[in-house]
């Protein structure tokens, strides 16, 4: 698939509250590629959101949203109001270097366990969770926000196979790495891409320095409110 892209999303900075942004960013960007009709698939791995989204108009927009987005906001358990900041990192490639590699059984394990988290006491009694290691690399990839171990299974796969075709090519996952070291640094002097202001219903874009006081409107997938700038 020529030009797609992959969009990874990190917990940075802030614990919990860095993984509740996590999610609102997911959440952020599932809600515009539906509103916009752009087929993707999303994964799950830890604290890691991995996006494959298929060649669209929007492209050239999604490569500038890598770097830090900060956000600003009361947690639900601060008893004295003060506003909290944590951060994520995003990280978006051009898809063209990853290939589909066959992955033969006898370099997998594959274990089943119970899930944890969100998702229903369904979910939380049953073996769903899904664990596979690859044993060659000794890469593993854990699996559980499906009710389905087959579906688990497929996405937990699916993982795995973009991150040992980062390590297949070496010259271009060098050339990721050295990027993300430049764009996705924790120093202050890090490349931050917005600023999300719960308070004041306020996002601040750092790559015009212009602002939206359309938070919720944003968060809910309205980003042509930003692209079209």
């Amino acid at each position: 698939m020529k030009n797609d892209l992959i969009l990874e999303i990190r917990q940075g900075i802030g614990g919990e509250e860095s993984f509740l942004f996590l999610k609102d960013l997911n959440k952020m960007y599932v809600k515009f590629f539906q509103k916009k009709k752009i087929n993707y698939n999303v994964f799950f791995d830890n604290k890691e959101v991995i996006i494959k989204i298929e060649n669209n108009f929007y492209n050239n927009f999604f490569l500038n949203e890598s770097g830090i987005h900060r956000v600003q906001r009361i947690p639900k358990n601060e008893n004295q109001g003060r506003i909290h900041t944590s951060t994520c990192t995003v990280f978006v490639s051009n898809n063209n270097n990853f290939k589909n590699i066959i992955l033969e059984n006898k370099d997998l394990k594959i274990e089943t366990c119970k899930s944890s988290g969100s998702g229903g006491q369904h979910v939380n009694t049953t073996n769903s969770s899904i664990k596979i290691t690859h044993i060659p690399s000794n890469i593993s990839v854990e699996c559980s926000d499906e009710r389905s171990q087959f579906l688990n299974k497929n996405k937990a796969l699916m993982i795995l196979n973009i991150k040992l075709n980062k390590i297949k090519n070496e010259k271009f996952n060098n050339e990721l790495n050295f990027i993300r070291k430049n764009i996705i640094s924790k120093s202050e002097r890090s490349k931050k891409i917005r600023t999300y202001n719960f308070p004041n219903n306020k996002i601040i874009n750092h790559i015009n320095n212009n602002s939206y006081f359309q938070l919720n409107k944003i968060l809910n997938g309205e980003l042509d409110i930003i692209f079209k700038d």
